[in-house]
């Protein structure tokens, strides 16, 4: 079956996002004591806890505004941990981790593989559960010639796997599921989301999991011209 669009996620596939982005309390108590306030892991991860079941939901209403949405979250943390003084200060600094495109590193292999892609007629397209600061880290990166779509889950209201992504996707895309493949590193979120909207996936299993996910898995992005050449 001929596919024309290469749907591909972002961290993990694309690029390699720095692991304590995944556990925020880690910069928040890093900063903190780099301004010589002192706070224990537990004390602040009960506090971004406390913040995202409270307003992490509203993201999705902050479409084109996140620097505002993250501003007022940030706000919140503070609030929850009792800081009153500095708090202009410690945002900025806060900020200025979590935004700085440069912490954010593309696979070596990424440029040309999205090059070979294009050269090969392929349309590519990005998912990500990501909010509008994406665009950011794309452009810093010069990506954005190389993707025909970009697709992110602040604009679906919703997150990998849930179907709303990929309909968008497939939607600004102009293509069926059946035309699109979609690569990603994560079995849950980009395999059976995939799946489950009709698009073939594809596991890039980066750091060689022993697990079958029951489709076709590759290990670095390299690989993926010769899978798809081979008519998967």
């Amino acid at each position: 079956m001929t596919r024309i669009t290469i749907f591909l996620d972002w961290g993990g596939t694309l690029a390699q996002v720095p692991t304590e982005f995944a556990q925020p309390w880690k910069i928040w108590v890093r900063v903190l004591e780099s301004q010589g306030q002192t706070y224990s892991d537990e004390r602040v991860q009960s506090a971004i806890e406390a913040t995202d079941n409270e307003v992490g939901r509203q993201i999705y209403s902050y479409l084109g505004r996140s620097s505002e949405f993250w501003k007022m979250y940030d706000e919140r943390v503070m609030d929850a941990l009792g800081i009153r003084s500095l708090r202009e200060r410690l945002e900025e600094s806060i900020r200025s981790v979590f935004e700085d495109p440069s912490s954010v590193r593309l696979y070596p292999e990424t440029p040309t593989v999205l090059a070979s892609l294009r050269d090969r007629g392929y349309r590519t397209g990005l998912i990500s559960n990501h909010h509008d600061g994406l665009l950011r880290i794309l452009k810093h990166y010069q990506l954005e010639p190389w993707l025909n779509t970009i697709t992110y889950s602040q604009e679906a209201g919703a997150e990998k796997p849930n179907p709303d992504v990929f309909a968008l996707a497939l939607r600004r895309a102009g293509c069926k599921p059946y035309e699109a493949v979609h690569i990603g590193d994560s079995i849950e979120a980009d395999v059976e989301g995939a799946r489950r909207s009709g698009i073939a996936p594809i596991w890039i299993n980066r750091r060689r999991i022993d697990r079958s996910p029951g489709c076709p898995v590759i290990h670095t992005l390299d690989e993926l011209i010769p899978m798809l050449d081979s008519g998967v």
